[in-house]
């Protein structure tokens, strides 16, 4: 299965997960409404497969509005994700919630959620530091030889690195758990997956 995250070159290191079953009761749908906002995943060490990359620093940012979600990866030099290096930001449209879902392996009393579907609408990478441009155009980077300094370049569709990125059109499928002002999810353009990454790293915090 092609997770989201290994399509976005975004890898998570999965140490817990929850598991998810559709509820018990009658088929239940949610608005939009309660995940829209800003949420964000605590700064973390990340290695990533771009050429060159390791031991960076890490943290995704996520805004859901009316019927649109972005996600955007960081990347930073430093400890606190105050030194820009690189990012990747995906936006689908088209948010529809779906089923209820129940997961009886989270926290000490279960937690709650949905699955929900998702389009691809825009896919971008932006390089932030000068020598990540500079290798960038001598590697022609997703087979792009134009990389300037914090300017956002389209990769839907595009080969980077050993991976073939998703095209614009892609329908994405996808649960997640809601619990108060934490947001934990995952995606995938096959088929809904199984269980939800619930570590520390994985947790979106409401802004």
């Amino acid at each position: 299965m092609k997770n989201f995250y290994i399509i976005l070159i975004l890898f998570f290191s999965f140490a817990i997960f929850s598991c998810a079953k559709k509820s018990d009761t009658s088929s239940t749908t949610a608005t939009n409404t309660e995940i829209e906002g800003t949420w964000q995943t605590p700064c973390h060490s990340k290695s990533s497969n771009w050429p060159g990359s390791s031991g960076y620093y890490r943290l995704n940012k996520l805004t859901v509005s009316g019927t649109n979600w972005t996600d955007t990866t960081e990347y930073h030099t430093d400890s606190s994700c105050a030194t820009d290096y690189t990012k990747w930001s995906t936006t689908f449209g088209s948010l529809s919630i779906g089923n209820e879902l129940t997961f009886p392996s989270y926290g000490s009393s279960g937690g709650s959620g949905h699955d929900f579907t998702l389009t691809l609408s825009e896919y971008t990478y932006t390089a932030q530091n000068s020598s990540l441009v500079s290798s960038n155009n001598t590697d022609s980077y997703c087979g792009i030889t134009d990389w300037v300094l914090n300017t956002a370049h389209d990769v839907a569709g595009k080969t980077c690195g050993s991976s073939t990125l998703q095209s614009i059109g892609t329908a994405y499928y996808g649960i997640y758990i809601l619990d108060g002002s934490k947001l934990f999810w995952t995606l995938s353009s096959d088929a809904y997956n199984d269980s939800v990454p619930t570590g520390d790293n994985d947790t979106f915090t409401k802004q």
